[in-house]
């Protein structure tokens, strides 16, 4: 059996307007913090100890809607890992980063992308760094 602790946090009931999980398995944590249209999973420890926000998966999204069910379904996902899963106890460094387009499918992001959605991946990773002690 695959055993995690998972703490939700939603938007309607903190002050930060963003909704955040932190999984835990063992003694390692995650943190999936969801704001606006991006989402972002998170080594939960080095975010809180750290000034610098490397994501382990970064999703950007075109819907809030699909935003908000792929922010349950990622918690799922990360409640189903093992432990020595690559989010979790054996780390890779990666740039994970995924586009849920308007169609809700998933792919890598294109060139065109890259620039569209910088602005936006800039602010997701400041609103982290300056809430990290909040989370």
């Amino acid at each position: 059996m695959t055993e995690s602790l998972v703490q939700i946090s939603m938007k309607d009931e903190n002050n930060l307007n963003c909704s955040y999980a932190i999984v835990t398995k063992d003694t390692i944590s995650v943190i999936l913090i969801w704001k606006d249209l991006e989402c972002g999973i998170f080594d939960y420890d080095a975010l809180k100890k750290s000034s610098c926000a490397s994501y382990l998966l970064l999703k950007h999204y075109y819907k809030s809607s699909y935003a908000k069910k792929d922010f349950y379904k990622l918690i799922g996902k990360m409640c189903k890992k093992h432990k020595d899963s690559k989010y979790f106890a054996n780390r890779i460094i990666e740039d994970n980063r995924i586009v849920l387009d308007e169609f809700n499918h998933e792919h890598e992001r294109n060139e065109e992308e890259k620039i569209i959605f910088e602005k936006r991946y800039s602010e997701f990773i400041n609103f982290v760094l300056d809430h990290n002690s909040k989370f």
